[in-house]
This record gives C-alpha cells, sequence and structure tokens, in this order.
C-alpha cells in the first residue's frame, strides 16, 4: 500500500467515525419523544460501537505501517521533567 492511499483512507475513516457519532446523538436527542426507547437505543449503540471499533482497529493499522499520517491530536505530548 502506498502512503497516500493509505492516508486517504484513515481520514475518510475519520469521517465514518464523525458519521457514527452523529448518528448516536440524533436517537439520544430522539428518545424524550418517544422516536426510540431507551432499551432500542442501548441495542443500537451496541452495534454503532462495534463499527467505530473497527475503523479504529483499521485506522491504528494503517498507523503502524505510516506512523507519519498520524494525525497531530492523536499524537501523545513527550513527558517533561
Amino acid at each position: 500500500m502506498k502512503r497516500d492511499f493509505a492516508l486517504r483512507i484513515d481520514c475518510l475513516l475519520g469521517g465514518v467515525r464523525s458519521s457514527l457519532d452523529a448518528i448516536v446523538e440524533y436517537m439520544r436527542h430522539h428518545i424524550p419523544n418517544g422516536d426510540l426507547s431507551d432499551e432500542e437505543f442501548k441495542q443500537y449503540v451496541q452495534f454503532i460501537g462495534k463499527s467505530m471499533g473497527e475503523t479504529v482497529k483499521l485506522s491504528r493499522r494503517l498507523h503502524e505501517q505510516f506512523p507519519d499520517i498520524i494525525p497531530d491530536e492523536l499524537k501523545s505530548d513527550p513527558k517533561s521533567n
């Protein structure tokens, strides 16, 4: 796999995670008006969480292969003495 291809895939995966998060928030805001029960919400959030976890696994694999594509916000700060 080429680096730029991996970078594009990783960026797209970030978009997928954002979309999944938006789905959870949309569902959460519709529980009070009866569109979705608490039990349904819990069930669906588990599916979404599994999906999100798998996208993270793929991103980690890409980051292992190409450490320079890791977004700055995911890099750990060096420990100060």
